[in-house]
Formats: structure tokens, C-alpha cells, sequence
């Protein structure tokens, strides 16, 4: 049982890849839902478009896209393995990518919207400010150092996210091994410590 910490950034060595700055065209003011894991639903267009920005002069394309916005943004080849390998409610988002001369340059990717949080820290062993310090309670400012609790992880999807801190994706060993050997490439993770220590197969 272990679980990876997905990194959006992506390669941050590597200047030449397409970095997302932007939500898709038209809905701005909804990217707080694909970061907290609220379902778009109808509002999102048919048409979906989203722009490279000038920010990011970088048009390399990857698996995964590098973004700035907390999306996980996947080419059709991972979404397949997510579409595989998960069970739990996702929401899949395709657009239409444009580059910095708004011209077509990719229908290839979606943005990957898992709906709602899996509990799933261990709050003492995790370094954790609360918005209530003094009573070590109520909504998490900042999580700095992620433990799981390994009694509530038996049934863990393959991708979610962590409760209380929903810019955090979390991939499950056996969606992380797929990825490894079609050898994705941009997608960056760190291995998640788990309460106990203990390492299971």
C-alpha cells in the first residue's frame, strides 16, 4: 500500500514546456471548482478552449500539461489509465488547446476534476496549521508535511484527493506502476510517508 503526492509544475528545469495559466475561456470565475473538487457540470462548453499565455513562451507538449492553477491536466493516453484504474466520481474535462497566436494546437488533452476529498491524513504525525492553533481545529490553512493514516486507507481510490487540502493529488501504487511503465512523461510525484512506517506490498 503506498501512495504518490502528483506534482502539477511538472518539470521546472524544463523551459520549453507548456505551462497553463488560465481556466477555460468564458468561465474564469469557475476554476475554484476544478481546485476544490466541485463538480462544472452544465456550465462548461462543448467548445472548451483554453490559451497559452505569455507568462510561459514554452509550447512542448507532455502528458501532463505543467500548470500554475492546481488542475491536473492529462493527455488522452493517461486519462485512459485514470479511466481504468479509478472507480470513484470524476469529472472529465476536454477542451481545445490554442497556442500564444490563438491558433488550434492540440484536442489531445482533459482536465481531470476528481469530485470531493478521501480522509485520509494522520493529523498528529502531519505538520498541519489550523485556522484555530490553539485548539488544533477547524479548516487547515497550510498543510506542509503530508502523513497518512494508514487505518483509513483500505479503500483509497486510485486518484483523489486529500480532505481539507484538495490541490493535493494523490496517486494509489497500482495506477502509479502504469504510469511508470508507458513512461509518461512531465509527471513528477513524491511518495507519501504513511503513519506506521510499515511498507505492504
Amino acid at each position: 500500500m503506498r501512495f504518490f503526492l502528483l506534482d502539477v509544475l511538472g518539470n521546472v528545469n524544463d523551459r520549453s514546456r507548456c505551462v497553463i495559466h488560465d481556466f477555460v475561456k468564458g468561465i474564469e470565475m469557475s476554476a475554484w471548482k476544478v481546485g476544490a473538487g466541485k463538480r462544472v457540470g452544465a456550465e462548461y462548453p462543448q467548445d472548451a478552449k483554453i490559451y497559452m499565455s505569455k507568462e510561459s513562451p514554452g509550447i512542448k507538449l507532455a502528458d501532463q500539461l505543467s500548470t500554475v492553477r492546481n488542475m491536473l491536466i492529462v493527455s488522452s493516453k493517461f486519462r485512459a489509465l485514470i479511466e481504468k484504474h479509478a472507480t470513484n466520481d470524476i469529472e472529465y474535462l476536454p477542451f481545445t488547446l490554442y497556442d500564444h497566436r490563438k491558433r488550434v494546437y492540440s484536442q489531445d488533452y482533459s482536465i481531470i476534476n476528481p469530485i470531493g476529498t478521501f480522509d485520509c491524513l494522520d493529523f498528529k504525525a502531519s505538520s498541519i496549521v489550523w485556522e484555530d492553533e490553539a485548539k488544533q481545529s477547524g479548516r487547515i490553512v497550510s498543510l506542509q508535511k503530508r502523513v497518512l493514516d494508514r487505518k483509513k486507507l483500505e479503500n483509497a481510490p486510485q486518484l483523489f484527493r486529500i480532505d481539507q487540502a484538495p490541490d493535493s493529488y494523490v496517486v494509489r501504487l497500482e495506477l502509479a506502476k502504469e504510469i511508470s511503465a508507458l513512461k509518461l512523461s512531465n509527471v513528477f510525484w513524491s511518495e507519501l510517508d504513511i503513519n506506521d512506517k510499515a511498507r505492504l506490498p
